[in-house]
């Protein structure tokens, strides 16, 4: 989908680790900024829609105290409209465009749809061998965690490999607080709380908004998140307070995230293009992906992220995610709704590249113009086996119509999944792409019609054909006959003759005349 970014089209001559060692020099992809063809759009990624993850339910919003001096006018255009009604204004990172968050730095989001699958057991041995990482498993995701900054690889088949995390005496490490998390569920700050309102929380009809944050946190019980999921740092700021500064990120905690599923899509959190792309290398010399994808038929979705502690609700706005906590089953939850996006976006590109391939679009010309096909069978059996292909991976194969199946066992994480599925707008793009389905079904009839016009045309003149066989067969049967009868005919009259007896006078005559002539 994004073709935004701008990945380097060589390696560097050398790349020196921590140690000081150096890599040699091997070759390089191209950029993906070359994949050519027509790629379908989203409108989301040009009309700054904005999701929350998720919003409840309003019945009549709170309006904000506005400051002396300061106009709705201004508020308006400083910020947007929730789902819910409730003004918020847009951080830095919303307001920029791709190409500004990469050069501010801004951590990114990618998905690349590069092939029909992954071997899901070599992957997560080749990964836990090769690159220094114990891969968890869920259901048909892997999902993977390197500590920054990552290292030189341990062969030559192997670009990176991550570092060896930091211990600390009476701390746990991540992987046992990713297991606890895993154990209490999705516990972040969206997740609403029970359905008790007490009667300030009611003005007149009015609503207080829809963080459930600052007017439900006295409600909820006093509990602490796990490590895993992120450090709240006290109640949340209310209007007028001063937001406190954010937490300075822990360097035993910098991380970068990476989710494989099975169905070849790869979704990467807080790694640099370069970095994303050594890994896809990595995965081709390892042997571990099923039937690629050509990588000018790549799809790759790009969109940044960030984490503020402070902001009411975690949302996307303008392809900015913005997490409330550093939870591993809330990126789950988005690398799934993410990878199904880039997934179907590789279905609408190859819907386009087959229904406007110029053999596609020569099937209507030639029927308003001839009213018949002058199609090889070859050629219509080859454009009947790519609709049909695109027909089953879309409605059978394909796993963008189904909920995954960690979002039945963690209900948690469902609304989150549904939010992010809403925003990439997938359900709108599933029936336009059924709608060009239902196009092809009209070209595959066509195609049929042709097939089987030719195949009884054909077997009609060879029926013919074997009628005039027959016929002259027959001829030259009874030519044959003829012939026969009438030289068999001679050679009997001929037998006759030399078979009748000659009378003694007859033979005497005979001798006299022989030797009366001169």
């Amino acid at each position: 989908m994004s073709r935004n970014a701008q990945l380097p089209t060589h390696r560097p001559r050398a790349t020196r680790g921590p140690s000081g060692s150096t890599r040699p020099v091997t070759a390089r992809r191209a950029s993906v900024t070359s994949l050519s063809g027509p790629k379908a759009q989203r409108t989301s990624k040009t009309s700054q829609k904005l999701v929350v993850l998720p919003s409840a339910p309003q019945t009549k919003p709170l309006r904000e105290d506005l400051p002396d001096g300061e106009s709705d006018t201004h508020d308006y255009h400083a910020g947007y409209e929730t789902d819910g009604g409730v003004r918020e204004h847009k951080s830095a990172g919303e307001r920029m465009s791709k190409a500004d968050r990469k050069k501010a730095g801004f951590k990114r989001i990618t998905a690349y749809c590069v092939a029909e699958g992954f071997k899901m057991k070599q992957l997560a041995n080749f990964l836990h061998r090769e690159h220094n990482v114990l891969p968890r498993v869920f259901d048909e995701a892997l999902y993977v965690m390197y500590h920054l900054p990552l290292l030189p690889g341990y062969g030559p088949n192997s670009n990176i490999r991550s570092s060896v995390p930091s211990h600390i005496p009476g701390r746990k490490s991540l992987l046992s607080r990713l297991s606890e998390a895993e154990e209490n569920g999705y516990q972040d700050t969206y997740f609403a709380a029970p359905d008790i309102r007490s009667p300030t929380s009611v003005r007149d009809g009015y609503m207080s908004s829809g963080s459930p944050v600052q007017n439900r946190l006295p409600l909820r019980r006093d509990t602490q998140e796990s490590e895993a999921e992120g450090d709240e740092n006290g109640q949340e700021r209310t209007r007028g307070e001063e937001p406190p500064e954010r937490p300075q990120a822990r360097k035993e905690d910098e991380i970068a995230e990476i989710i494989f599923f099975e169905y070849g899509v790869v979704v990467f959190f807080g790694l640099l293009e370069e970095q994303e792309r050594e890994v896809l290398e990595d995965l081709e010399n390892a042997g571990v992906i099923k039937r690629p994808i050509k990588e000018d038929d790549w799809e790759i979705e790009e969109c940044h992220f960030a984490q503020d502690p402070n902001i009411s609700y975690p949302r996307i706005y303008n392809d900015f995610f913005t997490f409330k906590s550093p939870s591993h089953l809330l990126k789950l939850s988005v690398a799934h709704a993410l990878a199904q996006s880039t997934l179907l976006a590789h279905y609408e590109s190859s819907a386009i590249a087959v229904l406007s391939s110029p053999l596609t679009l020569s099937i209507p010309k030639q029927l308003a113009t001839d009213g018949s096909l002058k199609l090889a069978r070859r050629d219509a059996l080859r454009l009947t086996g790519r609709l049909f292909k695109l027909r089953r991976d879309v409605n059978l194969v394909s796993n963008v119509l189904d909920t995954p199946e960690l979002f039945w066992s963690e209900a948690s994480l469902g609304e989150l999944y549904t939010a992010v599925r809403e925003y990439m707008e997938i359900e709108g793009r599933v029936k336009v792409l059924d709608e060009k389905l239902v196009v092809a079904n009209g070209f595959l009839d066509a195609i049929h019609d042709h097939l089987n016009n030719s195949a009884m045309e054909r077997i009609t003149w060879i029926i013919i054909w074997l009628i005039v066989v027959a016929v002259l067969v027959e001829m030259g049967e009874v030519v044959a006959r003829l012939v026969v009868h009438a030289t068999t005919a001679n050679q009997l009259q001929i037998a006759r003759l030399a078979t009748a007896p000659i009378s003694r006078e007859s033979a005497l005559r005979t001798l006299e005349r022989m030797m009366a002539a001169p």
